[in-house]
């Protein structure tokens, strides 16, 4: 059996098309957990609703505590051998459960598989490689596959016997990075990893409100950050990885999460001080040699970071703030 993990919020809207294709799905050997984060809309009537049509369907009402005390619940309850992840606001295309269950069958801990992405009128399929991922070639996820990229849960099956062997679960306390925490721990507790170019997952890309372009308070942003570096370093020297195009990959992932704590700086009103306390106490290493720039004020601003004139960089962002 599969267990299907749905986190809701405040999702009518799409809620209905998101569990009518779990239950079109032409694998039927599964349960769905429905967990409804606090909804103040209809979402948790609508789960009610079809939990009282289909035995396979469970609903957890619980008070808000963000997507990842979610998922967790249903980590907590999940009985199926197999475990996926599907969000409230997109849907699955019929085979989806059967292409991921095909592949778990070369007798591996992990199938990772890819997306049609809706972002309005413009639908695009992801497209890459298929391979079978062990110690010989471990490092071509990250060269090949964008995998410092795709952390995302959903599109992925995963072993719940690995899951509670090793204890995984979501951190509560991150913002942002919680699913690549989680991926990549699982990967490191894992033998063998099929990547499928399968894209029976239907994400819905919105850009307001992205939870990847919201800035945090300056403490969340931070623990996200040491929480990822502790991460891939530990997959680094532990997987032994020496490709210089997966390990800039894996450097500019860590990279970007310093990028959010500059902006954090900027957006989150901290005072004059405490910034610049900030930005003499720590290293920008990673920020300085994986961040591509892509406009003329970010890459004078990482020359400043670079030569250390953090007074010059700090009246410089402040000023572009401010205009």
């Amino acid at each position: 059996m599969i267990s299907i993990i749905v986190p809701i919020y405040n999702s009518e809207s799409t809620l209905r098309c998101c569990l009518d294709s779990v239950i079109n799905q032409s694998f039927s050997d599964w349960e769905l957990l429905l967990i409804d984060d606090g909804s103040s809309d209809k979402s948790g009537e609508i789960c009610d609703e079809y939990a009282a049509m289909d035995q396979r369907i469970q609903v957890f009402h619980k008070a808000n505590g963000g997507v990842s005390s979610a998922r967790n619940i249903g980590l907590d309850y999940a009985k199926g051998e197999w475990v996926t992840f599907v969000d409230a606001d997109d849907f699955i295309r019929e085979f989806y459960l059967v292409h991921l269950l095909e592949h778990s069958q070369k007798q591996v801990d992990l199938v990772i598989s890819y997306a049609e992405i809706h972002n309005g009128n413009d639908i695009q399929k992801e497209l890459y490689p298929s391979k079978l991922v062990d110690e010989t070639n471990f490092e071509s996820m990250f060269v090949e596959n964008d995998m410092h990229w795709h952390t995302s849960p959903w599109s992925k099956l995963y072993k719940r016997c690995i899951i509670e062997e090793f204890h995984l679960r979501f951190s509560e306390g991150m913002h942002i990075g919680e699913d690549a925490v989680f991926l990549y721990t699982y990967i490191l507790c894992s033998n063998k990893i099929y990547i499928s170019d399968d894209t029976d997952y239907c994400y819905f890309a919105y850009t307001s409100g992205s939870l990847t372009k919201r800035i945090n308070s300056l403490t969340s942003e931070v623990f996200a950050y040491n929480q990822i570096r502790e991460i891939v370093e530990s997959m680094i020297l532990k997987k032994v990885i020496k490709n210089p195009i997966a390990l800039r990959n894996l450097n500019w992932l860590i990279a970007s999460y310093q990028r959010r704590i500059l902006n954090a700086l900027y957006h989150r009103k901290i005072q004059k001080q405490k910034r610049l306390s900030i930005l003499k106490g720590s290293n920008w290493d990673y920020y300085v040699k994986y961040i591509h720039a892509d406009s003329l004020k970010e890459q004078i601003l990482i020359i400043l970071l670079k030569a250390h004139l953090y007074k010059f960089y700090d009246f410089v962002r402040f000023l572009a703030i401010l205009i």
